[in-house]
């Protein structure tokens, strides 16, 4: 099989990142039977755009060898004339703040060839797959594979046997999962302070910030490798702006004791998306102020905010830590009901 790689400014870009976002969607909703899971091509082309925070790549595997020109990294160029013959397509994602030492990527079978429901994964396309992940991490220098597999709830990756055989091992798993706003029963907390798109008030945006570092070292994260984040006044700023520039709107629970926060709730809803879906990003409460109920009060305060905020708004997705207790009963207060498990497979090259 040849690798192509996408030129995200080639004139026929959209309609590849459109074929990707089809097979990617189809995939997830497969696994899910949820209609509104899957990735959106306005979100992929917006990752493909780059920013000061990662480098992200499209390639696509194909039998079909016409000669070309090479563009980036030494790879042909990818067209909408390829779309025909593509077998998969590999998402890769380059850290470029910390973590430069890992390679991110995402194994999606193309639509005409994926399995249906528990039917073996084809292993060619895969195998290939892994090779081109390879070849990058010894192009790039970066050592540390991270490559993320989405399965059915509950059972293992069906390339499982494929990637192990490649060296590969199970490090990090989460969960995702839907629940509905409406009749959740539980009442804002009057405690908390809700900020609109990282819009943080000097006093807010310390807060923010000391517990933003926190989670990022305390965070559960298995057996991945990964470097903590000092988020600095300017890195908020950065965040902030990118999130607005991929049409996200955020909505930012702050929970205090005494003078300073214990814990932040993060909520988001995209303006290129369906008006019903939103997201609830990180729920994060520190060490020392656990088992109080500071987390429900959180979930139960930047809820509240998203059904004012976003009055369309019907169902939230989440995507937390598998096996955490903790997790399992704010899900358990949602009424969450689970649809899909994300498993993080780490390698080490060299």
């Amino acid at each position: 099989m040849h690798a192509l790689l996408l030129n995200p400014r080639s004139v026929d870009a959209d309609e590849v990142v459109g074929a990707y976002a089809f097979s990617a969607t189809l995939a997830i909703q497969d696994i899910t039977g949820d209609a509104h899971s899957g990735v959106t091509a306005t979100h992929l082309a917006k990752r493909l755009e780059g920013s000061a925070e990662s480098q992200a790549l499209l390639f696509a595997l194909t039998d079909v060898a016409a000669p070309r020109p090479l563009g980036a990294h030494g790879y042909p160029e990818l067209h909408a004339s390829d779309l025909a013959d593509i077998s998969a397509w590999v998402f890769v994602s380059l850290p470029l703040l910390e973590d430069t030492s890992i390679i991110e990527a995402t194994v999606t079978l193309d639509a005409a060839i994926a399995p249906l429901p528990g039917e073996p994964v084809p292993p060619e396309p895969w195998g290939e797959a892994l090779l081109l992940i390879d070849a990058l991490s010894t192009t790039t220098h970066r050592p540390i594979h991270h490559l993320w597999d989405t399965h059915a709830p509950g059972a293992s990756s069906p390339a499982a046997a494929l990637l192990a055989d490649a060296g590969y091992t199970q490090a990090y798993r989460e969960t995702q999962a839907t629940f509905v706003l409406d009749g959740l029963g539980l009442p804002e907390s009057p405690t908390c302070t809700i900020v609109h798109n990282m819009d943080f008030s000097p006093e807010d945006l310390s807060g923010f910030r000391t517990l933003i570092s926190a989670a990022s070292r305390d965070y559960p994260r298995g057996e991945l490798t990964l470097d903590i984040v000092d988020w600095t006044e300017q890195r908020v700023c950065d965040a902030s702006a990118r999130l607005r520039d991929r049409g996200g709107n955020q909505l930012t629970a702050l929970l205090r004791s005494g003078d300073h926060f214990i814990g932040l709730a993060e909520a988001v809803h995209y303006d290129v998306d369906d008006d019903t879906p939103m997201e609830l990003g990180l729920v994060y409460v520190l060490p020392d102020a656990r088992g109080q109920g500071s987390a429900k009060q959180l979930l139960s305060s930047v809820l509240a905010a998203a059904r004012t905020e976003w009055p369309k708004v019907e169902t939230c997705y989440v995507s937390a830590p598998a096996g955490s207790e903790p997790v399992t009963c704010l899900l358990r207060a949602a009424n969450a009901k689970i649809i899909s498990s994300s498993t993080a497979w780490q390698k080490r090259s060299g």
